[in-house]
Order: C-alpha cells, then structure tokens, then sequence
C-alpha cells in the first residue's frame, strides 16, 4: 500500500519515470509489465490473506471448482463430479491433462491434501472439514468425499475465490502444516503461469512465463471460472512503492498496467490518451469499523448501536475517494451491494444515521461509566487512516472519552490481536476494508461470523449467530439459504460487532494497447492480449 507521503504528494505535475531495469529475454518473446498493488514477500495463500499472495497464487495454481461473475461454482480443474442420492457422497473427477509446473501429474492424492490444509485455517474449510467423514482415492483421476451429513455447497467451498483460495498443490507440499509458510523454492505451480524463482527480487521484480503444460477448459473465461489462456511468453511485476513513479511508468510505456490506482491520480491519466481506466474489482471493497467486544465499553451492545447511530457513511467514503460519489455507494449491509446477500433489511438501522440525539439516549441508557475508548489507526495506510480520524470525532460531540492512537498500520495489526484491558495494550476500536470478494455469503464473512475468541479480531460471541450459519449451510436450496442470509444480517446489525462504512471503489488503470482485461476479484493474468 501507498505511504501517507505518497498520497499527499502524487499530483497533477507527475514527472517521467525511472527507467525500469531490463532483464534479458530471448529475441521475439512478448512480455506484459504490470504493476502489483504491494511488494511479494509471502509464497504461500494458504497462510495468508495478503491479497498480493492472493493473486500471485491465481498465476500459478489452478483450482478444483471457480466462480464465475455471478458468484456461480464451476468445475475447473475438475471434470464434474457425482452426488450421492443422500447428499453424503460427492465423486470428483478430473480433467485429462493435469500437471504440476515440474512436469508431474496432478493425482486424486495431491488435491485431498491441498483441501485438508486449506480447511484448517478458511472459515469455510472448517465448516466443510467439521462434516467431513474421509476422503477416499478412487483412483489417479478421482476421489471421494464422504460426509457425516450432507454438505450442499462443498462445490462453492472449493471454488472461494478470496481470502483463501483452495489452490491445488503436489501432496509432498501441502502435506506440511498450514502454520508453516511454503517457500520459495517449494513453489510448484498446478495452474497457467511457471514461477521464475531464480529471477525474484523482493522490493523490485516478480516474474511469470507461460506453462506450456497447462490445458485450459475450453469454456469462455469469466473470473477465475472458464478457459485460461495466456497470451504472453513473459509476466513481470514491477514493484514500484511511490505512486507518482507508477503513474509516470504507465502514461510513458515503460509498464502497461498498474493494478490500484490511487483516486487523486485518475484525472491525471485519465488525460492521457495512451491510457484506460479500468473498473477494477466490480465487488468492490467495504470499509468496517470493529469493535473489540471483550471489555467496556464496547461488552455493551447499546454502545455498539449508538456508535452506528453517529456514523455517517458518505463522510468515510468521501474521505477514501477523493470526494468522487462515482468511486463509492451507500452500503447499509454486512455484503457488498450488488450480490445475492448485499441487500439492507427491513427496517433498516441505519436509514436515519447519522443521528446524535438517538446515540446519546442508548449511551445514557448504557450507563457509559467514562472509561476510555481507544482507537488504533494507521497513519501510513491512505484508504483506511481517514476512519479513524472521523469516527474520533464522532464520538468526541457523544461526549465520550477517546484516544485516538496513530501509529503505523504494521502496529495496528499487532495490537488488534492483543487480548487484554485497554491500561494493558489493548484496543477499543479500528478500522479496516475487506475486498467485497471476501464477504459476498455468511459462511466467508467474518465480520458477521459470531466465533467468539475463535473468530475475528474483536472477538464477537453469538451462539444463535453460529446457529443460523450451520443452518445456512445445510439448506438444500438458494431460496432458504437466502432466507437464512437475511436472518444473520438482521442478528449483525442488532448486535452490530462491526459498522459497515461504504462499498468504494479503487480502479484500475492499463496501455490502450491491451485488450481482455477481465474486471473481477483479482488483476487475472489470463485472456489478456495486445490490442
């Protein structure tokens, strides 16, 4: 993520980038330079949510199951598969031609050991490994899962596309333990892209080479479902930190597309005529403020109400996006606007936010005894420090008593996981945003998910919340999941562990000379071509 200074300082006068180093490559080879939202430093999506690891992990290895734009499972690196007539047998098969980037085929063997490790720290993969009864190998190209009772949406598991992703790996990898990070030289890729280790640069470059081992499906690409084809002998990621230097690098060709692009920045290319804004993740991203639910004053939910009460979503969202009512919407929801759950409820709660009188009488009702409330705020992390800085003084004309402590955001994710009293170096509040990817349904939304100590940072305790989500996950249709959906939303916003901020929008920005950008949950390296 950009700096502070970064954010403050890239404007309108951006001046010519540095030229990039160039790597030799072999004569007539067609190369994409793209600029990456963060440096590369973890190998492994298992064991991190990073979302840089995230897309690095889309690059090189391929899936099971995918969404399409629809949020919709679909086989990928499987066939198909069959279902027991009681639910508690699913048969996957696979595709001809799977192969690991070391020329190995991928076996029934590699793909139970790939589930097993993700299901130990997704919260989807748990809600599947809870019901799993064994996995048995048919043969090579086939496997079974047989449950304890049926598990509906284990194809929907299988295909989560954020946060983290069930990538499919040799068995002799995924056979250590999720707490232990792969490393470099453990990177085997299954999917369309080969890893060039020998050419990474931690801080500087990342490079790809098309797998000419990969068999794409045959169906047209959407998000990460569907045929994907790359069209380039060579991918480099050039990490480049400053953001003016980014935006200077793409209008003068030395890259073709820069992943996130900052809003103050969108006009200045924007007039440039060599260069498109793209829409970027269509699910956007939604800004949360979290409370910790472990001491006061925040163990009372009427306190949590009446900080929702004061919140004013359009002067958060504002703040991230330049004041630009195109880069943001309105999101009185727990799920990004615009998915099957992203819809408000009935009554909706916070339809006459901000409202101060109605926060003072549940704070007076609370019997707020002045403890203090302290909210962690990063002041190096532009999309997210702004928060902080409003719901401060929000609470400020409640009359409460606030510290507001700015730090880095590396402090802020150590200190969020603190579990002790505020005089012991813990935390009332902060602020994050979540890739609307990562909370389109209740079984991957941890802001609503009530694990208790288990769970988020925060630590939000609901059994009834627990048992809605079992409930959701055993219904046998779309229609009462989608009714149970609206149950757990109503439950959040009663209960509200977190405050939805807004849904905005961060763009994307690419060389008029490529075509096939796919605008999905990641910057996907494939159907991309020259124009």
């Amino acid at each position: 993520m950009m700096k502070r200074r970064t954010l403050l300082g890239a404007g309108a006068g951006v001046v010519a980038a540095t030229a990039l180093a160039r790597p030799t490559i072999a004569a007539g080879a067609s190369v994409l330079r793209f600029v990456p939202q963060a440096n590369l430093t973890l190998f492994d999506p298992i064991t991190t949510t990073a979302a840089v690891t995230q897309n690095f992990g889309y690059y090189v290895w391929d899936t099971l199951y995918a969404v399409d734009e629809h949020l919709a499972p679909h086989p990928q690196m499987a066939a198909g598969h069959t279902v027991s007539g009681d639910g508690r047998s699913w048969t996957i098969t696979l595709r001809d031609g799977l192969k690991f980037h070391d020329g190995s085929p991928v076996r029934a063997a590699d793909c139970i050991a790939s589930i097993r490790r993700w299901a130990t720290v997704d919260p989807f993969g748990e809600d599947l490994a809870a019901v799993v009864d064994r996995y048995v190998v048919k043969s090579d190209k086939s496997f079974e899962v047989r449950l304890k009772e049926p598990f509906p949406l284990l194809d929907a598991a299988l295909a989560k596309p954020a946060s983290n992703v069930p990538f499919i790996m040799p068995a002799h990898i995924a056979a250590q333990p999720a707490a232990k990070a792969i490393t470099i030289d453990q990177v085997i890729g299954s999917g369309p892209c080969r890893f060039e280790a020998k050419e990474y640069v931690s801080g500087s470059r990342v490079v790809f080479t098309k797998f000419a081992g990969y068999v794409p499906r045959q169906e047209k690409p959407s998000w990460a479902a569907g045929a994907k084809v790359v069209n380039f002998d060579r991918i480099e990621w050039h990490v480049i930190a400053d953001a003016g230097t980014a935006a200077a690098a793409l209008q003068s060709g030395e890259v073709d597309w820069w992943e996130l692009v900052l809003p103050n920045l969108i006009p200045v290319l924007a007039a440039n005529k060599h260069v498109v804004i793209g829409a970027g993740n269509p699910t956007g991203y939604i800004g949360c403020l979290r409370f910790n639910e472990l001491f006061p004053p925040f163990d009372n939910v009427l306190m949590r109400q009446a900080v929702m009460m004061s919140v004013d979503q359009s002067a958060y969202m504002r703040a991230v996006t330049a004041n630009d009512p195109k880069n943001f919407t309105i999101c009185h929801s727990f799920f990004p606007i615009g998915t099957t759950y992203g819809v408000p409820p009935k009554p909706d709660p916070m339809a006459k936010a901000p409202d101060l009188p109605a926060a003072r009488k549940l704070i007076e009702a609370a019997k707020y005894g002045g403890e203090k409330i302290v909210i962690i705020n990063p002041t190096d992390f532009p999309s997210i420090q702004p928060f902080g800085e409003i719901t401060a003084a929000n609470l400020k004309k409640l009359a409460l008593n606030v510290d507001l402590v700015e730090t880095d955001w590396g402090t802020v994710v150590q200190r969020r996981a603190i579990k002790k009293p505020i005089d012991q170096g813990g935390w009332s509040i902060f602020h994050t945003w979540w890739e609307g990817i990562s909370l389109y349904n209740p079984a991957v939304n941890p802001i609503i998910l009530g694990q208790g100590l288990q769970g988020w940072f925060g630590w939000y305790k609901s059994a009834a919340m627990m048992a809605l989500n079992s409930e959701w996950l055993a219904a046998p249709s779309a229609a009462e999941r989608h009714a149970i959906g609206a149950k757990m939303q109503a439950l959040a916003f009663h209960d509200v562990p977190t405050v939805p901020l807004g849904q905005f929008y961060i763009r994307t920005a690419y060389r008029n000379t490529l075509t096939g950008i796919i605008d999905g949950a990641a910057p996907y390296p494939w159907n991309v071509r020259r124009a």
